[in-house]
């Protein structure tokens, strides 16, 4: 089972949840805050949840503080505008105040761009990121996957975009299991 703990005001991932279909029971999706958090938390671990995504507010927020205080891994989704460049120092320093790891994730790439790409990686290693070897590039499936609350995998599953959150998605999963030490197991 997979929690989405939402604590962004704009509350996207919690309406992003109510678009979903009926029939498409996961993942779950909360609305929560930082004072309620570690609660949500320990829910889900009483539920044998698989994993928890939280979801905050970019940059200066004390959901973003309180997050990391509770993650096992930041990822840190970063596309090539300015505004996302100049957070990244910011979450670098709270990740090492909280000895927690983040990566970024060069997202909303235009497809075919190396320059994008090249520099989200170079601008998050400047700052002592590592960065994923997947990148999420632009395509219009994701937006017209939202609009209907899917994914990309569920609107087009043989599409690029399909595709690149496969390899997103293996790849978290391994280093879930190297952080934790102990075996994830998925929900098909």
């Amino acid at each position: 089972m997979v929690l989405v703990a939402d604590m962004d005001t704009q509350e996207n991932s919690t309406t992003w949840r109510k678009r979903r279909p009926d029939t498409h029971q996961l993942p779950l999706v909360e609305f929560t805050t930082e004072k309620s958090l570690r609660d949500v938390i320990d829910r889900a671990r009483a539920a044998e949840c698989d994993l928890v995504l939280i979801d905050t507010p970019p940059g200066r927020s004390t959901e973003a503080a309180a997050a990391v205080e509770e993650c096992d891994l930041a990822l840190v989704p970063c596309n090539g505008e300015i505004e996302s460049f100049e957070g990244l120092p910011r979450t670098a320093r709270l990740v090492r105040s909280n000895g927690k790891r983040a990566v970024v994730v060069p997202n909303w790439v235009q497809p075919g761009s190396l320059t994008e790409e090249k520099t989200i990686r170079g601008v998050a290693e400047s700052h002592g990121l590592q960065t994923t070897p997947v990148t999420l590039h632009r395509y219009t499936v994701h937006k017209e996957a939202s609009l209907l609350g899917l994914t990309a995998t569920e609107l087009e599953p043989n599409s690029k975009a399909a595709a690149e959150l496969h390899a997103l998605w293996e790849w978290l999963w391994a280093e879930l299991q190297l952080i934790n030490s102990a075996p994830v197991h998925k929900v098909a």
